[in-house]
């Protein structure tokens, strides 16, 4: 046997690997990172990003790499097999089963060491082995690019005009796994530390999709508006008190808006609230903040109500509330202050009306019943059946509570004392 004629196929097994398992790399590697390193200017990424800008063209080439080393391949590997095929019984000296037997040969071989075992390597590697191999990459595309062009353009010429369909190329569009590989990358990755990129903003932007209206509202009992009948002196005071620059206006009750206000347009001395009310756009609880995003940018608008499942209302969203979800707190008109939570004394806090009972009894060890209120407030008044009066001593079960700071509609500050410590 001609030792020679085994290191051609071997040449070709390489080759075979190399063509596939750089294919494989380039379509698992992580496009951002790729474009980053196009931006540092390296000879790599310059290569990478011209394959990245133009895919199409990369992958053609590759596999036609790939289908004239397999010809080639498959002539060598006849030689080498056809000396030891001639040993069979002479009841499978057939042709047929001689070539069934040399196809399955050379079959098995490439799979294994030019397949299987390449792609498996590279593509746990991809972006380490792209820029290893950016330089023979580049060699290989500009020697089979010309006759690759030739073959796409019979395939778009046939696709075109045989079968109407027309191909537009992508040119370095990252998508959603792109960004949430890269995010991941950026957190868990040895150079976490000294990356620059907040990765943070990457991760609420992509998960913003997922997050629903419910989760960014203005919850309805903390709405601030008037009724469309309001006197415009009153209104006005209202503007002033609040500190607002826009308020809801609703007819008769909250779950009826009927628009808004902008503090402004009070200085062109309307005769009553409907000559400059501005009309809401009503949205459901459950639409998505991306969908909400669309809805703002399209109406241009920045305020929406929030309707329930029955009709009513749920609450008002504005695109800060939307946008905070990805930027975290933005501190904009409708917020309130942080929530009061002190400890004064042994046995003795400052409470916020608005924290949530679940959260007190897991942080403090509290036994309030989480089955008929969600908040402080509510609970009070809950047992009360009415909203105290400022200063008010109210005693519940094992819990004191003196009220410090009492609205219209709840509860804002209370004085909680333990009487039987737990």
């Amino acid at each position: 046997m001609d030792v020679h004629l085994l290191w051609y196929i071997l040449g070709c097994i390489l080759l075979i690997g190399f063509f596939a398992g750089t294919e494989i790399a380039f379509i698992s590697a992580n496009k951002i990172n790729i474009e980053l390193k196009k931006k540092q200017g390296g000879l790599s990424g310059r290569i990478l990003g011209r394959f990245v800008e133009h895919p199409a063209e990369f992958i053609g080439t590759s596999l036609l790499g790939v289908n004239i080393v397999l010809v080639i391949y498959g002539l060598l590997m006849t030689r080498v097999t056809q000396p030891f095929l001639t040993l069979l019984p002479p009841f499978l000296q057939s042709e047929y089963v001689i070539l069934i037997a040399d196809t399955f040969i050379a079959t098995v071989v490439i799979l294994l060491f030019a397949e299987f075992l390449p792609k498996a390597i590279f593509r746990t590697k991809a972006e380490a082995v792209l820029t290893l191999f950016a330089v023979p990459m580049w060699l290989m595309y500009n020697l089979l690019f010309p006759i690759a062009k030739v073959f796409v353009a019979i395939s778009e010429f046939i696709l075109k005009y045989l079968f109407n369909v027309r191909i537009k190329e992508n040119r370095a569009v990252f998508n959603r796994v792109d960004l949430e590989h890269f995010v991941k990358q950026s957190l868990h990755g040895h150079e976490a530390e000294s990356n620059d990129v907040n990765t943070e903003l990457f991760e609420n932007a992509l998960y913003l999709v997922n997050v629903k209206v419910r989760k960014c509202m203005v919850p309805r009992n903390e709405i601030v508006g008037v009724d469309v009948n309001t006197p415009l002196l009153e209104v006005r005071h209202k503007f002033i008190e609040t500190q607002l620059s826009k308020i809801i206006v609703y007819e008769g009750t909250v779950d009826t808006i009927v628009g808004y206000l902008h503090h402004l347009d009070l200085n062109r001395r309307p005769k009553t609230l409907r000559e400059i009310l501005h009309t809401i756009t009503a949205i459901p609880e459950a639409m998505s903040a991306v969908d909400l995003m669309n809805r703002f940018t399209k109406d241009h608008k920045s305020v929406a109500w929030v309707i329930d499942e029955f009709g009513g209302t749920a609450g008002i969203v504005t695109m800060e509330d939307v946008l905070e979800e990805i930027f975290g707190d933005i501190r904009d008109e409708y917020d309130v202050p942080e929530y009061v939570e002190n400890q004064i004394a042994e046995n003795e806090y400052i409470f916020s009306g608005r924290l949530e009972l679940d959260y007190l009894n897991e942080k403090y060890g509290f036994h309030f019943p989480t089955d008929g209120s969600e908040t402080l407030s509510g609970y009070i008044v809950a047992n009360q059946e009415n909203i105290p009066k400022l200063k008010e001593r109210i005693i519940i079960g094992l819990y004191e509570f003196d009220i410090l700071l009492v609205s219209e509609t709840r509860i804002e500050t209370v004085k909680m004392k333990v009487l039987q410590p737990l």
